[in-house]
């Protein structure tokens, strides 16, 4: 549709939102921007993790449809954060902003998962330990998905996967759509698998999954 297309610039940090082979076919250039927004993600993710463990839209919600006067004093306690142990799917830039941000700010025990282990001392400064997969899901109060987007990783989180959190854990993503299967995700917040989930993304989007 457009013969004399020479680059397509992305703003954001992935690439998955190209046709990389059509572009590589045509000579087309790509480009992206890496670590422009590292901190500003990581301050929005632990924002999205702090909402979802207080439900604080689910309460703000509450409060503006009127039914403030029926409030109890436990209907929206929520997880503690503080001292809680935080799970890192995806320990790259971002994943250590948020496991310092954990570590250092609300003295969370936290652990990891990535395709190779940082280097010793990038983990002292983390104060992160590795973990297997299994092994965070199971002993993780909150998850956090910080991972790129590829055929491995799709449907990272799944049926599986969710059932193996603690029933008060919560899960969060700020990844990409389709590391989360949308549709098991949402049988699990029906069945109380989990307790909640902070979604910055979404399977098929812009559509969101109807359950």
């Amino acid at each position: 549709a457009c013969p004399d297309l020479k680059i397509c610039a992305n703003m954001a940090v992935g690439y998955n939102n190209f046709d990389v082979a059509a572009m590589s076919a045509r000579g087309v250039l790509a480009t992206n921007a890496p670590d422009v927004l590292t901190e500003t993600t990581a301050d929005f993710g632990f924002a999205l993790l702090m909402a979802t463990a207080r439900r604080m839209a689910e309460s703000e919600h509450y409060l503006r449809a009127g039914q403030w006067k029926q409030w109890r004093y436990d209907m929206f306690a929520g997880a503690e954060v503080h001292g809680s142990t935080l799970g890192i799917i995806g320990m790259g830039r971002i994943g250590q902003g948020i496991a310092k941000r954990g570590a250092h700010g609300f003295g969370m025990n936290v652990i990891y998962h990535n395709r190779s282990r940082l280097a010793p001392a990038l983990e002292a400064e983390c104060k992160a330990r590795y973990v297997d997969k299994d092994e965070l899901l199971a002993q993780a109060d909150h998850v956090v998905l910080v991972l790129p987007y590829t055929p491995e990783s799709h449907h990272t989180i799944g049926a599986a996967e969710l059932a193996r959190m603690k029933p008060t854990a919560t899960l969060v993503n700020i990844a990409r759509g389709g590391i989360v299967d949308d549709a098991a995700l949402a049988q699990a917040l029906r069945a109380g698998t989990i307790a909640a989930a902070g979604l910055d993304v979404f399977e098929g989007e812009p559509g969101v999954h109807p359950d």
